[in-house]
């Protein structure tokens, strides 16, 4: 008669974390009698252990590598991929405030060092080289820009993992973190159709930058389901360039299709659309209203633009959250991971208000992808 045996599964440290309702460094700390951790934690924790039946010398020995990895300095690099008119991107307010929020989560914790590296848009040379074979040795990779596919091919291909942050992208196999810029559309469009506008236009900075053209999607599905085809009116600006912008601008508001609102895809459009508007005798709102993406800062005038909050702060947070837990779990996904943050709409006296006010729109519910410009 062959005696049968009952294999235990093993138990990790995320298990005995999440029971005990601790970090796993917290848990590390205990088995290795290192750091501060006050009683009634640290018996939760050795209760837990003891419950969840785990061999206490291989959960100590695991506990042992985390604290040894903990005491290790890592190197994330932050690699920046601008437009090719783009001279430095943390200049820009968006970018900046992406920024402090990857440092300000790396600081919590003293052994990770970051470094920023620019990608020339221009295409391989010996400098993007040199890059990336850094890249190569680095611990954790978070890119923010624009990547062509070829520098995400290049980054995968090498087995890296990077973190895109804003990608808005289906073209390529890369973790990402972003903005729900395509219901920050429908959101934008829907908060003006509410108030009575039949004409809505769109002004995209550049059609380069794949999550303006996700906000530009999602503006006129939105309009086209509910207006018809008749209401919806988009230009596109050739570069980013304020002057390239202001043109665009032009064009569409000396057009016979000038629009009674316009949803612009970042707040210095916005700003050059009310300047534009007062080059021909008009203004904000009385003959245009205006919605912008992003929260304005340093924007000169009075005026206080409605505008979709996007939170690149956050962003940045959760890039640098998921680039510290790669390192620390080393676990390899499947399929690339989306971590998606919704928008908040801000209300502003740059749109003209209808007799009745309506509530603040945080979420939209799913429309058709039909008509999706690509």
């Amino acid at each position: 008669m062959i005696k049968k045996t009952t294999v235990r599964q093993p138990v990790t440290l995320t298990q005995v974390a999440e029971a005990a309702g601790v970090s796993i460094a917290t848990v590390s700390r205990v088995l290795n009698r290192r750091g501060q951790v006050d009683e009634q934690t640290k018996l939760r924790v050795l209760d837990t252990v003891d419950e969840l039946g785990y061999d206490a010398s291989s959960i100590a020995r695991k506990a042992a590598a985390i604290s040894q990895a903990e005491n290790k300095l890592y190197r994330v690099e932050l690699l920046l991929c601008p437009l090719a008119e783009q001279k430095n991107m943390l200049m820009l307010d968006y970018f900046d405030e992406m920024l402090r929020g990857i440092q300000s989560y790396f600081s919590r914790h003293g052994n990770m060092m970051m470094n920023i590296c620019t990608w020339d848009p221009a295409g391989y040379g010996e400098e993007n080289d040199q890059i990336f074979n850094r890249l190569l040795s680095a611990d954790g990779i978070i890119v923010i820009g624009n990547p062509t596919c070829d520098v995400v091919d290049r980054l995968v291909a090498s087995r890296m993992k990077p973190v895109l942050i804003s990608s808005d992208r289906d073209d390529i196999s890369i973790n990402s973190v972003e903005a729900d810029n395509f219901t920050g559309g429908v959101i934008a469009a829907r908060h003006l159709i509410r108030n009575g506008f039949k004409k809505i236009g769109f002004l995209s900075g550049s059609a380069k930058v794949h999550s303006f053209r996700a906000r530009l999607n999602g503006a006129m599905i939105e309009t086209l389901q509910e207006l018809g085809p008749e209401s919806f009116v988009s230009r596109v600006s050739a570069t980013s360039d304020n002057e390239d912008v202001k043109a665009a601008l032009q064009e569409l508001f000396t057009s016979p299709d000038r629009p009674e609102a316009l949803i612009t895809t970042h707040p210095m459009a916005a700003y050059l659309a009310v300047e534009v508007l007062k080059e021909l005798g008009l203004n904000c709102p009385q003959d245009c209203s205006i919605v912008t993406f992003d929260k304005p800062e340093n924007i000169p005038g009075d005026i206080s633009f409605t505008h979709l909050r996007t939170y690149p702060r956050q962003l940045g947070i959760k890039a640098a959250q998921r680039v510290y837990q790669q390192i620390f779990t080393r676990q390899i996904e499947d399929q690339p991971y989306k971590i998606v943050l919704p928008l908040e709409l801000i209300p502003g006296n740059s749109v003209k208000m209808s007799a009745v006010r309506n509530k603040k729109i945080r979420r939209a519910e799913p429309v058709s992808l039909s008509g999706v410009i690509s």
